[in-house]
Parts: structure tokens; C-alpha cells; sequence
């Protein structure tokens, strides 16, 4: 465990007070314990299996996160390693979507956050990965292109007026802190603006899954300005459920009237439902009113070209047509072919139908 002192050379100053401390019959479980946690490391040690230099740099890392189990791999040629650069881990790359401008840096941050944690990289910007101290760390290279990369694919995300104030920036750290300073203060006219949106916001013609997305895009903004902290006496709870309960009636409030019905039941049920149960409910009522009127209209359609028949048929009658002749026109046969049908009957059955 290299963890436990600075170098291995502490530990051999440590093994050597410790058999000084046996001699003397002192402290001997001690000894005996350490001896069987330390033999190992020393074996390895003067073999020639261990790098001190990748040693003492894992050491500082734990010194600065007070957590053993937090150690980085820093070996560069592991995918695991935040100083990994892939063949996908160009300086061109993407790694989100939307821009960084004057009005959404949460939802900036937030989707950044999340793709470079999926390269490995967000110790970069928290400041968990600092730059080596020594100049001459075999890891100082690696770091300083990893350095670079991510602060190359966080100005490729910012939109170009505020690009220029950037450039100078000689950390990803240092950027991360600088952007959040200058955009993620101005809180108070942001929240008025979504706040007032979320007032306004009327479904219309919008499908309900539409009108949910665009409901559901601002509350989560919202939230980014007005989280709820974390509470362990408890109280929290009833806040979050207060919140909760509010934005499912604003949702409400924004649906048409045609739902004017549902709306009522549901303000009725206990416990109160969360937002998301009180969209699965609308939602199937919207099926099933569309199922509704697909049927009727169907049925409509079928009346409706049975009576144009039957009028038809009527008109046929009434003006003198030969019936016989008629038919078997409607039919494509020939004449001499309805005499068949008419001893059967089947003629004679139809024109009774349309005489109704």
C-alpha cells in the first residue's frame, strides 16, 4: 500500500524504527502487523517492479483528496486515465450541441459537465487534476495536452463574441471559473423571464406531449436557479412536495378547456400525483378521445355513401331507366348474360333495395 507515506524510503526508515522498537519488546503486534502489511511493498521495491515516480505522484493525489480509494490511474496508455487522449478526442469535436450565450449558461454547463465525464475529463475543469509541480514529471506533457484539448473543445462551444475573451486562458480550470463568474450571477432577471413563461405558456394546438416538453424545458431551467437543498431533519421533503404539487397545477392550467373534465378528477385524487403520472393520465385521455373520434368518422363516411347509393338508385327508378339495362351496365356483363341473373332473383332483389 504506497499510499500510507510520502516515498518508499519512508518506509524503510519506518521498518528500521520498528525493529528498533521490537528489540527493545515494545510495541510487537504492532510489528507484527505492519511487517505483514510492508513486506510485500518492499519485495516489489527491490525488485525493480515499483516507479517511486509514479509513486509519489498518486501519494500527492491522495494528500489532496484525503480518500485512498479516489486514486487516479495516471498511467496515459489506459482508456481510464483522465490523461487518455482517444482517437476521437480531437481538438475539432463537439461535445455539445448548443452554444454558450449571455442567457443559458446552466444548461450550457450542465450538458458540458456530463460529456466530459464521459471522456474523462472533468477533473480538468473542477480543479480535482492539478498541474504537476515538478517541471520535469513524466506526466507534465500529458497533462498539458490534455489541458489544451479541453480547452479547445470549450471554446468551440461558446458563442464567437464572448470566444475572444477566452483566449488567454491558461487552464481549463481557470476558464471554467472565469465563464461561471460572468454568467452565472445574473440570476434575478433570468428567473422573471421563465417564471413568466411558465405563466403564459397555453397549450393551443400543440399536442399534450408537446406542451409537456416545452413546460418541462423551463421548470428544468428553474431549477437550476432555485434548487432545493438538502435537508436532513426532514423539512426538505415538504418543500419539494409543495413544489411538486405546484407545477403540476400550472400544468394544468395551461391545458384547453376541452380537458376541463380530467382536470377536476385529478385535483381530486390522494395523494396528489407528481407531474409526470398527471402527464401519463391526459395522455391516454388525448388516445382515447382520438380512437373516439376516428370511429365516428368512419361511421359517418359509410352512412354517408349508403344514402348517396340509395338515392341513386332512387333516381333511377323514378326516371324510367331500364332498370335491366342499367345494371347490367353498372355491372360491365352483357344483356343476355341478367336474364340469368334475373331468374335467380338477385336482380329483382336489388332494385326492391333501392325502391326503399
Amino acid at each position: 500500500m504506497p499510499f500510507v507515506v510520502a516515498t518508499l524510503d519512508g518506509l524503510r526508515d519506518l521498518v528500521l524504527a520498528l525493529e528498533g522498537l521490537r528489540d527493545l519488546g515494545k510495541t510487537k503486534r504492532l510489528w507484527d502487523y505492519m511487517g505483514w502489511l510492508l513486506e510485500p511493498v518492499l519485495e516489489d521495491f527491490d525488485a525493480g517492479n515499483i516507479n517511486t515516480d509514479q509513486i509519489q505522484t498518486q501519494n500527492s493525489n491522495v494528500n489532496q483528496s484525503g480518500n485512498p480509494s479516489n486514486i487516479v490511474n495516471h498511467d496515459p496508455t489506459q482508456p481510464n486515465s483522465p490523461y487518455f487522449i482517444g482517437s476521437n478526442d480531437n481538438t475539432g469535436a463537439m461535445l455539445v450541441t448548443h452554444t454558450l450565450d449571455a442567457n443559458n449558461y446552466h444548461s450550457w454547463a450542465r450538458s458540458l459537465k456530463r460529456a466530459l465525464r464521459i471522456k474523462n475529463k472533468l477533473a480538468f475543469i473542477d480543479g480535482s487534476l492539478k498541474e504537476p509541480a515538478d517541471p520535469n514529471d513524466p506526466l507534465m506533457e500529458h497533462w498539458l495536452r490534455c489541458n489544451d484539448i479541453v480547452i479547445t473543445w470549450m471554446q468551440n462551444t461558446i458563442a464567437v463574441d464572448i470566444k475572444c475573451s477566452t483566449t488567454y486562458a491558461e487552464t481549463a480550470h481557470q476558464l471554467w471559473i472565469e465563464l461561471e463568474q460572468h454568467f452565472a450571477q445574473q440570476n434575478t432577471p433570468r428567473i422573471f423571464e421563465i417564471k413568466q413563461a411558465i405563466s403564459m405558456l397555453l397549450q393551443n394546438e400543440k399536442p399534450v406531449s408537446v406542451y409537456l416538453s416545452k413546460f418541462k424545458t423551463l421548470l428544468d431551467e428553474l431549477m437550476n436557479y432555485e434548487a432545493v437543498p438538502n435537508c436532513s431533519c426532514g423539512s426538505s421533503k415538504i418543500v419539494i412536495q409543495n413544489q411538486q404539487r405546484d407545477w403540476v397545477i400550472k400544468f394544468l392550467m395551461g391545458l384547453n378547456d376541452s380537458y376541463k373534465g380530467i382536470k377536476a378528477q385529478i385535483l381530486l385524487i390522494k395523494p396528489f400525483p407528481i407531474l409526470n403520472e398527471v402527464y401519463s393520465i391526459i395522455q391516454q385521455e388525448e388516445k382515447m378521445r382520438e380512437i373516439s373520434t376516428e370511429g365516428s368518422s368512419h361511421e359517418s363516411m359509410a352512412l354517408l355513401a349508403r344514402g348517396s347509393f340509395k338515392e341513386k338508385g332512387k333516381k333511377i327508378l323514378k326516371g324510367g331507366i331500364d332498370t335491366t339495362a342499367h345494371f347490367a351496365k353498372f355491372q360491365g356483363i352483357h344483356l343476355k348474360d341478367v336474364s340469368k341473373q334475373i331468374q335467380t332473383n338477385q336482380f329483382a332483389l336489388i332494385v326492391k333495395f333501392l325502391a326503399i
